[in-house]
């Protein structure tokens, strides 16, 4: 089976030199310059208002949890995650936690482990493309194109586990190729252990624990072998994925009424039937990847996916060609399996590393009979050509903005409200959607998160000192749910990278 994985051969000797990590320096930097701006300043995010705080509360008290969402609704997902959160399991919190020993607790804190997990993602698809063969420059414009693409871009700045699980399937499938390359136990359990540690950030492993399976089975040579291999593996990552029993048995009633109508009730029918009939989970997550990724990089990896398997067909030996390109679409393919009808999107950043470093390589063999001067030109033509597809909503605006306006209050969120605290009285219940919540709760103050009303509070009595809405809040229109009227807007809604508030009160409660 190693022969099915494209390794470096004799003409790419010179590129393993470990001079050449030194290039990894620049795709590393301008991500940070690009993205850092955004981690530092933006208020609560998509999905930020449940994946921030557990971390802060684990460095406390040893406990994933949501303190400011004491619910005991389950169609919320969130039954009594204010004991204890098991939507998920539960690696990203434990990885957060150690950041709280360092920097100040809030949401530009709970965003560092993805920070850095989206640089070990550049160094990666650099590593990688130089193991199956690429030139420098060839990896490098694979890394910079990781660094500039919009899966990165939302995976690397905002808190979910969707990076740090797509890191540990990367490490997981490059730890078996080693194996396959040069067969030791040990590479084979961190392998394992590696997949085991993706299943703690979320059950999304499935997808490169079945490409492990299905590449240590083709691997032969005969049963005996297979079943040691297998057994080795599964053993690895069983006692990785184990780590969360000793929270599940403390928790199991939190455990049975947020992670099985999180994650099992939402993607629909069971796997194998949408592995059977995968075109409802295809259609889905179509839409979806439009709405992540953005037209022109659809477009983009689109091309890269197709012409790196055509010219990989065209210019590797069949057994080569036939294991990377059965590793590029099942990325694709059981990415939008396993997920099923679930509204997921961040994990769509898995297949990219792969794709790209397949570019990377796909350019060196096709140009590899070319003077140097003709390999320079079309490494740069290609280069200009994906970062015009890239360009689009790669956020270079907010960059720009937030580096402009640095040290302002009104673009940095956890300075403009603690200003907006500071006139607000400490006493009496507040609620807030997800820009805010964690800060206002972190100032001390009773604190209870918006949402629906009905769904998450019931016909629970509320006697709330104000309500502080910001994009979520409006646009869901909760005022009328919660008998509210609007006191007063703190801050500008233009430009969107601005900070505002608004802040209601109860129908008939008027200002002092």
């Amino acid at each position: 089976m190693a022969g099915a994985f494209p390794l470096m051969d004799n003409d790419n000797r010179l590129h393993r030199s470990k001079s050449s990590w030194w290039w990894i320096a620049i795709p590393i930097l301008v991500f940070a310059v690009l993205r850092l701006p955004t981690v530092v300043h933006s208020p609560g995010m998509q999905d930020e208002q449940w994946f921030a705080v557990p971390g802060w509360t684990v460095w406390n008290e040893g406990v994933p949890r949501i303190p400011y969402v004491p619910t005991r609704h389950r169609d919320t997902l969130f039954e009594n995650a204010d004991r204890c959160l098991m939507t998920l399991p539960p690696a990203l919190h434990y990885f957060q936690a150690p950041f709280h020993a360092v920097f100040s607790p809030g949401y530009s804190t709970s965003r560092l482990p993805l920070f850095f997990g989206a640089l070990i993602s550049i160094a990666i698809t650099f590593g990688f493309a130089k193991r199956i063969g690429a030139s420098t420059g060839s990896a490098l414009l694979a890394a910079l194109l990781m660094a500039v693409c919009r899966p990165l871009m939302f995976t690397g700045t905002v808190t979910r586990p969707d990076l740090l699980c797509a890191v540990c399937g990367w490490s997981t499938i490059i730890l078996l190729w080693r194996y396959f390359d040069a067969p030791r136990f040990g590479t084979l359990v961190a392998s394992g252990l590696m997949c085991g540690l993706g299943g703690l950030f979320h059950p999304f492993a499935i997808v490169f624990a079945m490409q492990s399976g299905v590449a240590m089975v083709a691997a032969g040579p005969g049963i005996v072998t297979i079943v040691k291999r297998l057994a080795t593996f599964g053993i690895s990552c069983a006692a990785a994925i184990s780590l969360w029993v000793p929270l599940v048995i403390r928790f199991p009633e939190e455990f049975r009424s947020q992670f099985f109508a999180n994650v099992i009730d939402r993607a629909g029918p069971g796997l194998p039937s949408r592995l059977i009939w995968p075109w409802p989970s295809i259609d889905h997550h179509a839409g979806l990847l439009m709405e992540f990724v953005g037209p022109w990089q659809l477009l983009f990896f689109g091309i890269a996916l197709v012409g790196a398997s055509w010219i990989s067909f065209y210019h590797w030996p069949r057994h080569q060609a036939v294991g990377f390109v059965a590793l590029l679409w099942s990325s694709v393919f059981l990415t939008a399996v396993v997920a099923g009808i679930h509204p997921t999107k961040g994990y769509w950043v898995y297949p990219c590393v792969w794709i790209l470093a397949g570019l990377a390589i796909a350019l060196d063999r096709l140009l590899r009979n070319q003077s140097t001067m003709k390999r320079r030109l079309a490494l740069a033509i290609v280069a200009a050509v994906s970062g015009l597809m890239m360009f689009p909503g790669c956020g270079i605006r907010s960059t720009y903005l937030y580096l402009t306006h640095w040290g302002d209050p009104s673009y940095h969120g956890r300075a403009f409200i603690a200003d907006v605290l500071s006139d607000l009285p400490e006493e009496g219940l507040f609620l807030a959607d997800l820009s805010y919540v964690y800060d206002i709760y972190l100032s001390g103050r009773t604190t209870i998160l918006c949402q629906e009303r009905a769904q998450y509070w019931g016909d629970q009595e509320l006697d709330y000192e104000a309500i502080l809405l910001a994009w979520e809040g409006n646009d869901a229109n909760w005022p009328e749910q919660y008998n509210a009227i609007r006191s007063k807007r703190i801050g500008s809604d233009q430009p969107i990278q601005k900070c505002f508030v608004d802040i209601y009160k109860q129908k008939g409660v008027t200002d002092e």
